[in-house]
């Protein structure tokens, strides 16, 4: 396993004993932050160690060949003297520089695909905790949203559970009853209070003397005939 894995499932295990434990969705959601920076943190300290490694193998593979080179120019040198036993020392020295430098050159080729490996997961992680960054607030938000909900839910089956409901509308009943039962002795109360002969005459209106009416009209034209006369 990766170096930046074994971060990210260290992240993952502390955040499955917080879901376990049913801690609250903002606190996880903070202290998972705060886990994969540290996880970054790490990994990013783990992958400049390995550059640092991989510069060393690249600078001990350099240093191995120009090694090998420098004792091919003396084997030529001991050539070029006449002296073919200390060519072959030489040519034996470079042998040992050319094996050790081929050695390198190999584990400098493993070395640099763990280290793309490493960045490339590094990297990763880092997109991850800017992505967790961007979707805290909406998370936060949709997380108070439900509770504000699911509070509205639990007092209204509070309120049914307790018979609120049914109290109310008793109540409301009841002080519709109390109501009409006022207007209805209100309204008896108007009826046997003083004079209740006078207040039948009162109903029936004023009276419509049309007899009375009938002659004064008589007598006016009478006296307009008279006055014609």
């Amino acid at each position: 396993m990766g170096i930046v894995s074994r971060f990210v499932a260290v992240v993952r295990a502390n955040l499955n004993a917080l879901l376990n434990r049913a801690e609250d969705p903002t606190k996880m959601l903070e202290q998972t932050l705060i886990d994969m920076e540290s996880a970054y943190r790490k990994a990013k300290d783990q992958v400049a160690r390995s550059v640092a490694d991989e510069k060393r193998l690249e600078k001990s593979l350099a240093d191995q060949k120009k090694e090998a080179d420098k004792w091919n120019r003396r084997a030529v040198q001991a050539v070029e003297k006449g002296d073919d036993d200390l060519a072959k020392e030489a040519l034996r020295r470079k042998g040992e520089h050319a094996r050790i430098a081929a050695q390198f050159e190999h584990e400098l080729g493993a070395h640099a695909a763990n280290v793309d490996n490493l960045k490339s997961g590094l990297r990763e992680l880092e997109t991850k905790i800017a992505e967790i960054k961007r979707k805290k607030n909406l998370l936060i938000s949709k997380q108070k949203r439900a509770q504000a909900q699911d509070q509205i839910y639990q007092t209204i089956e509070g309120i049914q559970d307790a018979g609120a409901i049914d109290t109310i509308n008793r109540m409301e009943e009841k002080i519709e009853e109390m109501s009409n039962l006022a207007d209805a002795r209100m309204e008896l109360s108007g009826e046997f209070q003083g004079d209740a002969l006078e207040k039948r005459f009162q109903e029936l209106g004023p009276s419509e003397d049309v007899d009375a009416e009938l002659l004064e009209l008589k007598q006016q034209l009478r006296l307009e005939d008279k006055s014609k006369a």
